[in-house]
């Protein structure tokens, strides 16, 4: 799914494309498509930079060809009547085609931010453009499924910090680059020590305390659920390729992680 962006051309007839949804959504209407417990997401955030217009093109929009004279997409492949997708992803077009890719275009907020940082905040938070919360839409999730869960692992961030749409109030997801590294950390004397000698004390030095302890008591379980059942699928020699055959072999045991976030941060600039 391409969700993108801020710098959109403020015109009614872009309104046409705002919309398209693949035939495979027409599986929603099967009863087993809905049973919760097999149900997993994937969240793949572009953390980047990437031009909204030169990505989903607007191929009947006189303005959009007019104002981007030197820059606009002649050749842009065709989705619908109104909208084509840069030539550049033409294996997203196959997607398309295939009914596995659906494209929200023109997503934004009422009062938009020009600071990228504030807008991921928004984004991530699910807050109002003028109000600032301190967790994120997929943690708030957690504190309401997995309050009393044996293994507080309902969500797992591949990535080496934990963004802020996966915090809560009480409940977080753990965030990792590699299951058996993260479990190697765990094991490591010195914060085996600290979590064994901590005494009660002010509520931050608590918090962190319990984040640590937490993440001890489960590094095994996710490394262990890890190397179950790893996947034979060949994923491209890259870092977000890794990254997503990680989550394969977590998905293909029996964890019980529901969401799945990792993110790719390079710019993109579609011309």
């Amino acid at each position: 799914m391409l969700l993108k962006r801020r710098d959109f051309l403020k015109i009614s007839s872009l309104a046409t494309a705002s919309l398209m949804i693949p035939n495979f959504l027409q599986a929603m209407a099967v009863p087993e498509a809905l049973d919760k417990e097999n149900r997993i997401l994937v969240i793949l955030q572009f953390s980047g930079g990437n031009d909204g217009l030169n990505t989903i093109i607007p191929t009947r929009n006189d303005i959009y060809f007019r104002e981007r004279e030197a820059i606009a997409v002649k050749d842009a492949l065709r989705l619908t009547d109104d909208a084509g997708i840069n030539p550049s992803l033409s294996y997203f077009k196959e997607l398309f085609n295939n009914g596995e890719l659906a494209v929200l275009n023109n997503v934004g907020y009422p009062n938009p931010d020009k600071s990228h940082f504030r807008s991921m905040d928004i984004w991530q938070s699910a807050s109002r453009s003028d109000e600032f919360l301190e967790t994120g839409w997929v943690g708030r999730y957690l504190d309401e499924a997995c309050y009393n869960c044996e293994h507080p692992t309902q969500a797992l961030e591949i990535n080496d910090m934990l963004s802020l749409a996966l915090k809560g109030e009480e409940q977080k997801a753990f965030a990792f680059k590699e299951p058996q590294r993260l479990f190697q950390t765990s094991q490591e004397k010195f914060f085996k020590t600290l979590a064994d000698n901590h005494h009660h004390e002010e509520e931050t030095v608590d918090y962190l305390y319990q984040t640590m302890s937490s993440t001890i008591n489960n590094a095994g379980y996710i490394f262990e659920k890890s190397k179950a059942k790893s996947s034979n699928v060949i994923y491209p020699n890259t870092a977000l390729g890794k990254d997503f055959k990680n989550i394969a072999s977590l998905i293909n045991s029996d964890i019980n992680t529901k969401v799945y976030y990792l993110s790719v941060g390079r710019l993109v600039f579609l011309r």
